[in-house]
């Protein structure tokens, strides 16, 4: 749905209000759900759970169990802070005592003044948490509590409910954000304009989009805690048909209006074959030539090219590309190439740069990073032609630049599913020839679907000459073998990548992190290699500059979290090591296994995991262990674990699609295909009275400058 206020129908403008209309959403509270992208009423009922914790029961405390999350009531029999001589640590603690048991409720961070309320004695409160035993103590560690009234039974009984849990918004607690939707819901919900036609919604057992809204958020007591935390109630169900719909909806509608549009014929050289064997340093496989050969014609035909280039990691798409950029600079036209991150539009940049002159490149690097005079004077060169190739990230697509001739936008999507950056580079030229990159490994069926506006080619395999990487499982007893084959390939000039799965450590997750794991390596093998650290709470400028080091040689070992998953090439990677691997979904491995042997070295990727780690995880481990086709494992890790862990859990926005959810519910994706074509067709300019709504929220997908 759209959340800009232009372009709506009265009815719906006030769907579009700022959230601080709502009760109890003040400036600061709308500052602090803006930083989440949270805008307006609309965006805030958009806002689903990511899981529900069942509260529908109340359990006796004698009857719990350990490492259960539950619901108890009980009467406060003591409660007040303490504090430990001479550490001066602190905690505040509440007793609670049922008919039968007694149960401590503890807290080691907290306000003082908010517990204290919940700590006299003789008040009765519900509290929600798991359950541990700790010297024959039951124990709750940071509950959720509230009060209730013993003689109040009924209204008890109305608090127990589904809870839904949403993504953190810093600042804001899950009750007060969980009042904002209910409030949200009951003033607006009247408002809502339900983009799909009834008996669409009707044909596909799905409910109304009101009535699937308050489900989502505030399910009944007869729902299926199941259902809700697969995400697969009707309601839920509903509200992705919704997404999928909305999608395919722009991508039909652009695909009519390109359809329409004319652009110049763009020759390839002569003897184009010949031409590439003399300016590339490698033979191109079978596959990238017939790749090629696709887009050549594509550039010929006098309509806009919508190609996708799908393919495993490392299988040699960006040179593809850069045959593409060759064309069209050839025939006197500008290239964009469009980068998801400033660490891939750097490496894009000294990619191309090396086919400069045989290629005909004047290429340079735009991101929001720059200096605003250093962007300006940018501006000005691409406006007046003197770059032909510029390469950046979605600085590409805000209202500046604007190019002198732009014939060709390159976009690397990588893990994004998103129509919206290719619809705002429509409006950079005049319909400008399209190629996508996408290294996620996605099955054909499902990727004809997806882009269904785009043509397909496909590469599978590697260029020649690469091998494929060695891949191990040693245990963490085995570190001293791991460790002295990491000197001896460092002591060569080769470099390493040592991956944990989170950034620092934590009281409640034993995993191996990057901070700790850092400090580790610089006392065992500095000052003779130095260690680098990257991660994703570091300024885009510092990852540059920590990548640049690494490429250059001067770290030599970089301690990462998946940061580094797509897009990072160096050649002189040649190790990588896995951390606690089985946090990681199996694509995801495969992602990080493709950062390593991209030079002449054959790469090796270490999997270090725990004695004690299951049989059914090991098991999915040996999978990726035997397997280096992105596609294959892809489809085994669906095998083995159903919905898999192919991209994380997020909130996905206009736009975007998240595969899982496409994968789940491919039937449902496909529906929703044909119901956008199928309105498309019969009012392909979206003019119709009940297709006003559609109408603002297509261009405003179309038109709209992406926030940065």
């Amino acid at each position: 749905m759209i959340s800009k206020k232009d372009g709506y129908p009265k009815k719906v403008q006030s769907l579009c209000w700022p959230v601080s209309h709502l009760k109890g959403v003040g400036p600061k509270r709308a500052r602090l759900l803006a930083q989440k992208g949270l805008y307006t009423v609309l965006d805030l009922l958009f806002f689903t759970p990511l899981r529900y914790e069942d509260r529908t029961t109340i359990c006796p405390i004698h009857e719990t169990q350990e490492g259960m999350p539950l619901l108890v009531k009980g009467k406060v029999i003591s409660g007040g802070e303490e504090r430990f001589y001479p550490s001066r640590k602190r905690l505040f603690r509440i007793r609670l005592r049922d008919q039968k048991s007694v149960l401590d409720l503890i807290w080691f961070s907290y306000k003082k003044p908010h517990l204290q309320r919940f700590a006299t004695q003789g008040t009765q409160l519900l509290a929600y948490g798991t359950i541990r035993i700790n010297r024959g103590h039951r124990q709750m560690i940071h509950p959720e509590v509230s009060l209730c009234d013993a003689a109040e039974d009924g209204e008890t009984e109305s608090r127990l409910a589904f809870y839904p849990v949403y993504s953190t918004v810093p600042g804001i607690s899950g009750t007060a954000l969980r009042s904002f939707i209910r409030n949200a819901l009951d003033q607006y919900a009247e408002f809502l304009v339900d983009p799909v036609p009834p008996e669409t919604a009707r044909g596909l057992g799905l409910p109304e989009l009101g009535h699937a809204l308050r489900s989502v958020h505030f399910p009944d007591r007869q729902s299926s805690i199941d259902e809700l935390n697969r995400l697969a109630t009707p309601a839920h169900r509903r509200l992705l048909f919704d997404r999928f719909f909305l999608v395919m909806l722009v991508m039909a509608f652009r695909k009519k209006s390109r359809e329409k549009g004319v652009c110049p014929v763009f020759c390839a050289p002569p003897n184009l074959n010949k031409k590439l064997d003399s300016i590339l340093p490698f033979t191109l496989t079978s596959q990238q030539r017939t790749a090629v050969q696709n887009i050549a014609q594509d550039l010929a035909a006098g309509k806009p090219m919508n190609r996708l280039l799908l393919g495993d990691v490392g299988c040699g798409k960006t040179i593809v590309a850069a045959i593409a950029a060759y064309i069209t600079v050839q025939n006197k036209r500008q290239v964009a190439i469009m980068a998801p991150t400033q660490v891939l539009a750097a490496q894009h940049l000294e990619y191309f740069t090396q086919f400069s002159e045989k290629m005909g490149f004047r290429p340079v690097l735009l991101t929001s990073g720059l200096r605003k005079a250093d962007r300006r004077e940018i501006y000005d060169r691409i406006k007046d032609g003197s770059y032909n190739l510029i390469i950046g990230t979605q600085a590409l697509i805000q209202e500046e630049p604007v190019f002198s001739g732009l014939g060709l936008a390159v976009i690397d999507e990588q893990h994004r599913f998103g129509v919206r950056e290719r619809a705002l580079m429509d409006q950079k030229g005049d319909h400008p020839h399209v190629l996508v990159m996408t290294a996620t490994p996605i099955p054909r069926t499902l990727a004809i679907t997806l882009y269904g506006d785009m043509d397909i080619s496909t590469i599978r395999g590697y260029p020649t000459g690469r091998l494929p990487v060695l891949t191990r499982m040693v245990r963490e007893d085995e570190k001293r073998m791991l460790l002295d084959s990491l000197i001896r390939r460092l002591s060569q000039g080769q470099r390493a990548f040592v991956v944990c799965p989170v950034i620092e450590g934590s009281e409640d997750v034993d995993l191996k992190n990057a901070v700790d794991m850092t400090e580790k390596l610089r006392k065992v093998i500095s000052p003779r290699f130095q260690i680098g650290l990257i991660h994703g709470r570091l300024s885009a400028d510092m990852r540059e500059a920590v990548m640049g080091d690494f490429r250059k040689g001067e770290i030599h070992v970089l301690v990462a979290t998946t940061v580094i998953e797509v897009g990072v090439h160096v050649p002189r990677a040649t190790v990588m090591i896995i951390e606690d691997p089985e946090r990681f979904g199996l694509a995801q491995l495969h992602q990080l296994r493709g950062r390593v042997g991209r030079g002449c070295e054959r790469g090796v990727c270490f999997l270090v995991v725990s004695r004690d780690l299951s049989e059914k995880a090991l098991s999915r481990l040996q999978v990726f262990v035997e397997n280096h086709d992105g596609f294959k494992i892809a489809e085994e890790d669906l095998a083995q674990r159903g919905l898999g862990e192919l991209t994380g859990t997020r909130q996905t926005g206009v736009g975007d699609l998240d595969l899982g959810d496409m994968i789940r519910e491919p039937e449902l994706l496909s529906r929703a295909k044909l119901e956008a074509r199928r309105l498309i067709d019969e009012d392909p300019e979206l003019q119709k009275p009940q297709n006003t709504a559609l109408r603002a929220f297509v261009e405003s997908v179309l038109t709209s400058p992406l926030d940065l």
